[in-house]
Parts: structure tokens; C-alpha cells; sequence
């Protein structure tokens, strides 16, 4: 007889929504900073993939999740995403501007340490 296995997020992925989660109402985070604080450096890419396969709506604040440059990443390619991220900032008081510009250094979010997830540890 044969099992199924159920179909589950992979652990990646809830690792990133779950730290997602962790993010103020009205504050912001880059993917490479989420992809720290779940010790996995370097995946920035990955986080983006994670919150894209995010069905919509979702009670995962993805949209609180922008580029290092501090912009939405304006894409046909994001299936209006893009503009339903724009509106939902703007609803959290945060300013965007045409070109989906924010101001990432007055609403970036300051995680306490013990949130991220040592990568590695050294003796």
C-alpha cells in the first residue's frame, strides 16, 4: 500500500512567512533581511519566490517585503502584485512614490537580535 504524503509550504517557505509575520504594521524589511534573520544569507531571491507562491489575499504582510534599493519591483511580470503592494503601504502610511520608491531608512524595521537565526556558529 502506498502513502501519500500531504501536501505542505515548504519548511523554507514558512520559515519566511513566519518571520514576515514578525514585521510592525507601518514598518519594512528588504528580502535580504528576511533571508538573514532565517539564517539563510545570500537567498534574498529565494524570500521574493517564497512570498510570490503566497496566495492573495494573505494574512502574511508580504507587502511590507521590498528590493535593498528601497523600491516596489515594478513588473507585468507581478501580475498587478505590484500595484496591490503600492496601495497596501500606502493604506499603512507609507509613502510610494510613482515609481514605486520608498522611504526604506524612516520605515525599516530594526528586528531584535534575538530574532535571527544563527547561519552558522564559529569555535
Amino acid at each position: 500500500m502506498s502513502r501519500v504524503a500531504a501536501v505542505t509550504e515548504p519548511p523554507f517557505d514558512s520559515r519566511v512567512y513566519a518571520m514576515v509575520c514578525r514585521i510592525p504594521f507601518g514598518q519594512l524589511a528588504t528580502y535580504g533581511q528576511v533571508a538573514e534573520l532565517i539564517g539563510a544569507y545570500g537567498c534574498a531571491r529565494q524570500v521574493g519566490w517564497a512570498l510570490r507562491r503566497l496566495p492573495l489575499p494573505s494574512a502574511v504582510p508580504w507587502q511590507r517585503v521590498v528590493n535593498a534599493q528601497g523600491r516596489i519591483a515594478m513588473s507585468p511580470g507581478r501580475e498587478g502584485s505590484d500595484w496591490m503592494q503600492r496601495e497596501l503601504l500606502l493604506a499603512e502610511g507609507i509613502a510610494v512614490d510613482p515609481d514605486g520608491r520608498l522611504p526604506l531608512a524612516r520605515h525599516r524595521w530594526r528586528p531584535p537580535l534575538e530574532l535571527a537565526e544563527p547561519s552558522c556558529t564559529k569555535e
